[in-house]
């Protein structure tokens, strides 16, 4: 929504204006920054970061880091690079996070997982005293998920959502295969890039609030509440371990709000939300906007993998993806729909 006055935020690459809410930009996917900050005088603009990453332009910024558009010299190569809020440099949790976002991102490689080329310190220079982290990735010329609800008007449809949840079940499956657990998985962490005929290629990002097998820096404090509240699973709003099955949950409300035009609860407040994920029944799929047009099947699979007890859903990201295929493709619903999946048409 553009507002007209009043604090929010604006896209760092077109100037709009929004409300404070809106994090990414709805014409062009540019995270979008708050409207106070100058970024004619960012000291980072045209240096070259560790001898290679020339900064070229600001892509957006968020509570802990900054993310630019970077030229690797000598490959010639576009490269996202994100550094840490020099105000944060005394948070422990905030150089960790980055630090657990770089080392678990070098440890998975798959095609629908944004890569992580290195991570380093920035250099003092004549105008800076350096000393900030920095993590380097792929350069992804896309749109957030969030972006691409915004553009579709809340709802992708059936042939798209389902399209993007089976990439995310793929590129997740591989992530719990390794014993990691994403745990903030939501739509600004999923990018939707061009790759080949396909317009809505699925990378994953932020690993930052991930859990590593028992590895103790990994560990969660008892009763803490990690992940968004729209799409933490009860037991982790509950401030319990989350496994896989809780990112299960988080790809079930994603799919619940790319086909249906919202999550299965909101509320004016995260503390809301939060009681309504442990004791609410969420809505039937097919009773919400778009999800009137969800086979049965659909939207049985997705009741199911929203259930408050871990154990009653799907035990990982890639035995949902299994179940997900074999609801859409065993014939088990509406043929049209089936014909379009396989055919990769949109509506």
């Amino acid at each position: 929504m553009t507002v007209q006055g009043g604090p929010g935020r604006r896209c760092v690459s077109c100037g709009e204006r929004y409300d404070a809410a809106v994090l990414f930009c709805p014409k062009d996917g540019t995270p979008t920054g708050a409207e106070h900050e100058n970024v004619s005088h960012d000291p980072y603009l045209g240096r070259v970061i560790a001898g290679q990453f020339r900064v070229e332009r600001l892509l957006g910024t968020g509570a802990m880091a900054r993310v630019y558009l970077a030229e690797q010299l000598g490959l010639e190569r576009p490269v996202a690079l994100k550094i840490l809020h020099r105000e944060l440099l005394r948070e422990e949790s905030a150089t960790a996070r980055l630090r657990r976002e770089a080392t678990i991102g070098a440890r998975l490689r798959h095609p629908n997982l944004a890569e992580v080329l290195m991570m380093g310190v920035v250099d003092a220079s004549a105008q800076a005293p350096g000393g900030e982290p920095f993590i380097v990735l792929e350069y992804l010329d896309g749109m957030s998920l969030t972006s691409a609800l915004l553009a579709a008007r809340g709802s992708l449809g059936v042939v798209r959502a389902v399209h993007v949840a089976l990439q995310i079940c793929d590129a997740l499956g591989e992530a719990h295969s390794l014993g990691i657990v994403h745990r903030d998985l939501k739509p600004d962490n999923v990018m939707l890039v061009r790759r080949g005929a396909d317009g809505d290629f699925v990378k994953v990002l932020d690993f930052g609030m991930a859990r590593a097998g028992r590895d103790p820096d990994f560990a969660t404090r008892d009763g803490a509440v990690l992940g968004t509240a729209r799409y933490i699973a009860p037991e982790g709003a509950q401030g319990g371990s989350v496994g896989p099955e809780g990112d299960v949950y988080a790809i079930a409300t994603l799919l619940f709000q790319c086909i249906a035009g919202r999550t299965p609860f909101d509320g004016q407040s995260a503390v809301a939300i939060l009681v309504q994920q442990v004791s609410a029944a969420p809505p039937d799929l097919r009773a919400v906007g778009g999800g009137r047009e969800a086979p049965l099947a659909l939207a049985e699979l997705v009741a199911r993998n929203l259930a408050k007890d871990p154990l009653d859903r799907a035990a990982n990201a890639r035995a949902l993806g299994a179940e997900l295929s074999a609801c859409m493709f065993a014939g088990r619903q509406d043929s049209s729909i089936t014909a379009r999946l396989i055919g990769g048409q949109r509506p």
